[in-house]
């Protein structure tokens, strides 16, 4: 069994909104997968980070490309020497091809994240296959690269729709262990430390290039109008201060062993 199909599966609470980020390395210990099911059935569970001590942290980002935002990322890692996954939306790599091959030419993991951010919740088991599949043939025949991982809307997705879209498009589910919240706009320097306040060691952080659902802003929240370089800076320069060296989320995955949480097997009733 591979590191991808192996890993410890712990409970919902360890890993959202948990009064201190985990101690990365201590999730197998937590391991509540039942033993009298066969443990390749927990690789349809969603991976949220990797269980390792070593002081590495994944990078990604979510709803790109963005013809603006994203080429000014990607010439900041290209200073550092750094690399991140992006997950994109087929709706606007359509609208910036050129954007999402520089990412695959500058080295980073691109990966799919959908077609136009509607919640999985809001669709079908056979819905959110067929329109998965669409999007993923629209992203690999721009960047000319198979997509090898899925990464659903809001992270919002059920046990039955993950196994589906991995059984038929042959596509493993990962989601994130901490985000920035930098889909509204904020200050640089309080973006920096919500990005910081959930990270350790074998985490997966997520930022955003662009944001996927602007009709969904609530009153009194206004768009993101800061410099999303910027914040990666402030991010990076923290990383390093701490000594988190920076990988793709498929460097972890590879690397150590992941950690999974099993989604509920039917979707709330209202969103």
């Amino acid at each position: 069994m591979t590191k991808t199909e192996s890993g410890p599966v712990v409970p919902l609470g360890q890993l959202s909104h948990p009064q201190a980020p985990p101690t990365g390395g201590t999730f197998t210990a937590a391991d509540t997968w039942p033993r009298i099911l066969p443990r390749r059935l927990s690789r349809l569970a969603a991976i949220y980070c990797v269980d390792t001590a070593d002081p590495v942290i994944g990078l990604s980002y979510d709803d790109g490309p963005h013809p603006e935002h994203t080429p000014r990322i990607l010439d900041l890692l290209a200073e550092r020497g750094l690399h991140a996954s992006f997950y994109v939306l087929s709706r606007h790599v359509r609208q910036f091809p050129d954007v999402a091959r520089r990412i695959v030419a500058d080295g980073h993991e691109i990966q799919l994240h959908g077609d136009t951010h509607d919640s999985l919740l809001t669709m079908s088991v056979p819905e959110a296959v067929r329109r998965m599949r669409r999007a993923r043939t629209e992203v690999e025949d721009v960047i000319g690269r198979e997509i090898t991982w899925f990464r659903p809307p809001y992270g919002a997705h059920t046990a039955p729709q993950v196994a589906a879209i991995r059984a038929v498009l042959g596509l493993p589910t990962v989601v994130w262990s901490s985000d920035a919240k930098d889909w509204i706009d904020d200050e640089i320097g309080a973006i920096v430390d919500r990005a910081l306040a959930g990270v350790f060691s074998g985490g997966v952080l997520l930022l955003h290039d662009n944001r996927g659902d602007p009709h969904t802003l609530r009153a009194g929240e206004r768009l993101p109008n800061f410099d999303k370089a910027a914040v990666l800076a402030g991010v990076l320069d923290r990383f390093a201060a701490q000594g988190l060296a920076v990988r793709t989320v498929g460097e972890l995955i590879s690397s150590y062993p992941p950690v999974r949480r099993v989604a509920p097997i039917r979707a709330p009733r209202r969103l």
